[in-house]
């Protein structure tokens, strides 16, 4: 019988079985308090004599399981459930007190849940209280937790059920399934919402990750063309994963064209003054407000951007269809064009000078490699991305299909597209005001300008950077020409252009650890892109779906190549000494900064006396310090790969991934240290906040008034939502 109560839980004293000793005539009597202090709602009391009791008498479970109970009646759930599944675990324990001790975990688990749920869904308690609506992203780990404790409740209900069936547990087990499916539909909106924000957040960073992926599946699908595996076994399989990897490419794609299709950044003040303008027109025959008001210029980008994408995912969709149909060549050619069009969305997007240069300094120093590495004319169709595959030298290319063209003609597009914008800036910016300052003796506290947006730094830069459209004409001629030395030449005449341009930059010592972040992810890609990557910890939605996509593409690649584990690991263990030798003389140009001792006294306790500037040099140098020793250890990882011509130590968990990801999070604090981000927020931003506002508190109210609705139509459910709970069973006496 259940109790109209719903009193929380249950008290079971079980008598002790045959096997149990008898119990002395003290630890009876002690019993026998306790059971009546427990009657008489003293449960502290009835601890502290159910506690004596253990002492004088332990492992009797009866006495265990009410010390449980008198936890969770003071108030201690948490505790009271580790007792009782404790206690649930033991075999020697009697099946009906498992039972319950498992029934009352389950109940402790949900009531739990169900209250930090109900913490969640309540409105603020004042008006001008700000409180976050439950499925925003930043309630997510709170939204995890709870499913989980539901999750965990469902579980220990379940044991009841198999000890002993019973209605109300079985009752239980489907109310705690129909409030976790309520919490997974929040916690999926909070997912996709921030999955958006990650993503809009910096909309270049995302579109470069998802070209380097397209890039990937361009690279594999052209050497599945020109070069298929002569088993037709290996052909379907490397088909089918190619499909796979492609059509979750698409997927992203046209999710994060939408997210830039639909982004606004007007508030809804906005709105109201286009209403009211509105409404004065209708009235004064003026024209109508109606129209759409005019874009700001982040939203013309990001729109162009959308549709440019679009035009993408398109040539995505037709990719698959190709290559489920077996016609390969075409459905490289959709390939290519999809990452052709990203590019160009990519174009679209404004240039970080500092960022643009490092990564073409980067990738161009790769692509000198790859030609300096040329023997025969065959090794002209290799591809940067796949350096361990020669194709045979009966396959023909044209020049301008080529890898090597394709990639040294976008660094050339890229350089040109800076210097073009380096020149609007140095042209439409407006000079310093004349009088006042002195330009050549800026004050104390003035800033030095933004890189994008100092005219003179332009000026400067685009006059460095005026022959790279003929520099990067000329190295495209002699890959045409397959003329190895008059590419090079061309090449590394690009580079000290490059590096030209670098020197203008200020903070030379964070353009170096830029670089080195920049090379040391680069490689870390690499890696898991032959050995397999490991899944997101914390990446985010954004990162569950790349990092899907990545090992999708590596299964495919496995598929398409017979790896050669000790060559390869020997060849990514030189990138990785390479950026170990350069990490080390940046640290030691930095601990040259530092006096002698300076390290010892911040390691000591806190300096405040020290400059600001040392503080950072000292940080930045332990960081660095940090980063080659995981540098070191993945350098042994690879040299393990070698000896046991395995990808076993280069895989997610072994000794290089592991160490890889530690270095570059290193990195990332010592660039951090050497540059911290500003502590109060720029007029811009805070403008940008005011605008805002109005829009996130309509969105929330909108939110409110949905909930409410949601909650009137489920009010017939909510019989079926309520928990069970057994009625406290009659005490036995006789101890």
């Amino acid at each position: 019988m259940r109790s109209s109560s719903r009193i929380l839980l249950v008290v079971v004293v079980w008598a002790f079985a045959g096997n149990n000793a008898a119990l002395s005539a003290d630890i009876h009597s002690l019993l026998l308090d306790a059971q009546k202090q427990f009657e008489n709602a003293r449960y502290d009391q009835a601890l502290k004599l159910y506690q004596r009791a253990n002492d004088a008498e332990p492992g009797h479970a009866a006495i265990e399981y009410n010390i449980a109970l008198c936890h969770l009646y003071l108030g201690d759930g948490e505790k009271a459930a580790q007792q009782f599944e404790s206690l649930a675990s033991r075999g020697e324990v009697s099946r009906l007190l498992r039972r319950d001790a498992f029934y009352n975990v389950g109940l402790i688990r949900a009531r739990a849940a169900r209250e930090r749920l109900r913490d969640l869904l309540a409105p603020a308690t004042q008006p001008s209280d700000h409180k976050r609506a439950p499925d925003s992203p930043e309630n997510i780990p709170e939204l995890q937790s709870i499913a989980a404790g539901l999750l965990r409740a469902i579980a220990a209900f379940r044991e009841s059920v198999e000890l002993e069936p019973s209605d109300d547990a079985e009752h239980n087990i489907r109310a705690a399934r129909i409030t976790r499916r309520d919490v997974l539909g929040m916690l999926r909106k909070a997912t996709e919402a921030k999955q958006k924000d990650d993503m809009l957040k910096d909309p270049r960073a995302y579109l470069e990750t998802l070209i380097l992926e397209q890039r990937q599946q361009a690279s594999l699908g052209r050497l599945l063309a020109l070069d298929p595996p002569v088993d037709a076994a290996r052909v379907r399989a490397a088909r089918r994963m190619g499909v796979r990897a492609q059509r979750k490419i698409m997927e992203n794609t046209a999710t994060f064209a939408d997210h830039l299709a639909q982004f606004r950044e007007r508030g809804d003040a906005d709105t109201a003054t286009a209403a009211g303008a509105q409404s004065h027109g209708a009235q004064s025959g003026a024209p109508s407000a109606s129209q759409p008001a005019e874009e700001t210029p982040r939203e013309k980008v990001y729109h162009v951007a959308a549709r440019q994408m679009e035009k993408a995912v398109e040539a995505q969709r037709e990719a698959c269809a190709f290559l489920l149909d077996g016609e390969i060549e075409t459905a490289h050619e959709k390939q290519s064009a999809a990452r052709d069009e990203l590019y160009t969305a990519l174009y679209l997007f404004p240039f970080d000078p500092g960022q643009v240069l490092v990564k073409a300094r980067v990738e161009q120093e790769q692509l000198r490699e790859v030609v300096g590495g040329i023997k025969a004319g065959e090794d002209w169709l290799r591809d940067p991305l796949l350096p361990e595959v020669t194709l045979p030298g009966e396959v023909q290319e044209e020049a301008d299909k080529m890898p090597i063209y394709g990639d040294q003609a976008r660094i050339g597009r890229v350089l040109s597209l800076l210097k073009r914008q380096c020149e609007h800036v140095a042209a439409t910016s407006q000079p310093a005001a004349e009088g006042g300052q002195d330009a050549g003796s800026p004050g104390e506290n003035a800033e030095a300008p933004e890189p994008m947006l100092d005219p003179e730094l332009n000026r400067k830069l685009a006059e460095v950077l005026k022959d790279v459209e003929e520099l990067d004409k000329k190295c495209l001629e002699g890959i045409v020409a397959k003329n190895q030395q008059a590419t090079l030449a061309g090449q590394d005449e690009l580079i000290k252009v490059i590096d030209a341009a670098l020197e203008l930059l200020p903070k030379t010592l964070e353009q170096r650890i830029t670089e080195l972040i920049v090379r040391q992810a680069r490689l870390n890609a690499e890696v898991q892109g032959e050995a397999g990557r490991p899944s997101s910890a914390s990446g985010g939605a954004v990162g569950a779906a790349l990092d899907e996509i990545r090992n999708l593409a590596t299964r495919f690649k496995s598929k398409l190549l017979g790896t050669k584990p000790a060559k390869l690991a020997a060849t990514l263990s030189a990138k990785q000494q390479s950026i170990r030798t350069d990490t080390a003389e940046v640290q030691d140009e930095i601990r040259q900064k530092i006096p002698a001792g300076a390290d010892a006294q911040a390691s000591a306790g806190p300096a405040a006396s020290q400059p600001a500037e040392l503080k950072a040099y000292i940080e930045a140098s332990k960081h660095l310090n940090e980063a080659g020793g995981h540098m070191d250890a993945s350098v042994k990882g690879f040299e393990q790969a070698v000896v046991e011509d395995s990808l076993r130590p280069m895989q997610p968990g072994g000794p290089v991934q592991t160490r890889q990801a530690g270095a570059l999070e290193e990195l990332v604090k010592a660039l951090a240290a050497l540059k911290p981000p500003s502590t109060q927020p720029s007029e811009d931003n805070e403008d940008q906040t005011q605008r805002q506002q109005p829009q996130r508190q309509q969105q929330e109210q909108d939110q409110d008034r949905q909930r409410n609705v949601e909650k009137m139509e489920k009010e017939r459910e909510r019989a079926e939502r309520e928990l069970y709970q057994r009625r406290p069973r009659t005490v036995i006496k006789d101890w």
